[in-house]
């Protein structure tokens, strides 16, 4: 998995490619988490290049999005794969994800 952290001027991106697993998940939440204490009015997330996303990867967006919210940050998804919708619709985990799809520009 790869992330790479942009800083433009209208919010944060960490872009995650790659797989999402039991080693790799947590490395999302600690980036994001790391974003949030600079306290952006919004940080975005683009999922679109990830290629394997287990339940570990649910839990980093679950972590994110408390510290997002106790931050008062907007965290939003720009994009996601397909294999990362399913899951969390198969695991209905997207009802506790309150996360907007953010505007393809940014």
């Amino acid at each position: 998995m790869t992330l790479d952290l942009h800083n433009d001027r209208h919010a944060p991106l960490i872009v995650v490619s790659g797989e999402v697993d039991m080693s790799t998940a947590h490395l999302i939440s600690e980036l994001a988490e790391h974003v949030i204490t600079r306290r952006p009015a919004r940080l975005v997330l683009d999922l679109s290049g990830v290629t394997f996303f287990s339940a570990h990867g649910i839990s980093a967006l679950l972590r994110t999005q408390r510290a997002a919210e106790s931050a008062e940050v907007t965290l939003a998804l720009r994009a996601a794969a397909p294999c990362v919708t399913y899951l969390l619709a198969v695991t209905s985990a997207g009802i506790n994800l309150d996360i907007p799809v953010a505007n393809a520009s940014r």
